[in-house]
């Protein structure tokens, strides 16, 4: 996924009210997880507006809503889990949902990796659990399949555009070729964006209807009509 790929994600689960809890964030884009827990915590803005005190207080790491987790100094220990569970249990101060940033997550130890099951398994209401790991596999398989896993493009990463002609023919069933592995990553994430907002289109008002009757077929059908008449990229 593209950057702003995410933050649209993570914008429509806001407006539709379906945020969830656990989130794994594959990578080394710091600053990106970090606007995605703006985007949570902020009221001024469908995403996030990067200038209230919740966004500014976040940016500073200063915010009390937020609990940042770092490895002291190799390791993330059992205490700092204990930590974690203490401050989730209590209300929070402003923000909608009590929020724990944990970094470089793959460094748990096997007793705090056991002990932040715990809380995956059972997370406290109105909590944003953001996990943060270069790798997946240097955690538990069991902290790793309960969380929403979303794999992050590397910091100012240079953006691979897909040209609109080259998903109408991929629908139209005519083979695609990709010069190289992110070429190809881009198209796959150019294709799933698309896959969404021509879902979304589809079960709005009277189209849900349609849905219904014509399965999924009008989520085809309406991907290609709609980027023959704009030729224009979902991101």
């Amino acid at each position: 996924m593209h950057e702003q790929t995410i933050v649209d994600y993570f914008t429509l689960l806001k407006e539709q009210g379906t945020v969830g809890v656990s989130y794994l964030f594959v990578g080394d884009n710091e600053p990106l997880v970090r606007d995605v827990i703006k985007l949570v915590s902020c009221r001024e803005s469908k995403s996030f507006c990067g200038v209230c005190w919740d966004c500014s207080a976040i940016e500073k790491a200063r915010h009390p809503d937020v609990c940042m987790v770092d490895p002291q100094p190799a390791m993330i220990k059992i205490d700092q889990i204990r930590d974690v569970q203490g401050f989730l249990s209590l209300k929070s101060f402003r923000a909608p949902r009590k929020i724990v940033f944990m970094r470089q997550a793959q460094s748990l130890g096997l007793e705090a990796a056991n002990a932040f099951l715990k809380t995956l398994e059972e997370p406290p209401r109105n909590s944003f659990l953001a996990i943060m790991a270069t790798k997946s596999e240097g955690l538990l398989p069991t902290i790793v399949s309960r969380c929403r896993k979303i794999y992050l493009p590397p910091c100012g990463d240079d953006t691979v555009l897909i040209a609109p002609e080259m998903l109408v023919s991929f629908l139209s069933g005519e083979k695609i070729r990709c010069k190289d592995r992110r070429e190809f990553a881009a198209f796959i994430g150019t294709y799933c964006a698309a896959l969404r907002d021509a879902l979304c289109a589809a079960t709005s008002g009277s189209n849900i209807r349609l849905l219904k009757d014509q399965g999924y077929e009008i989520i085809l059908r309406s991907l290609g009509q709609q980027f023959e008449s704009t030729h224009a990229l979902i991101a």
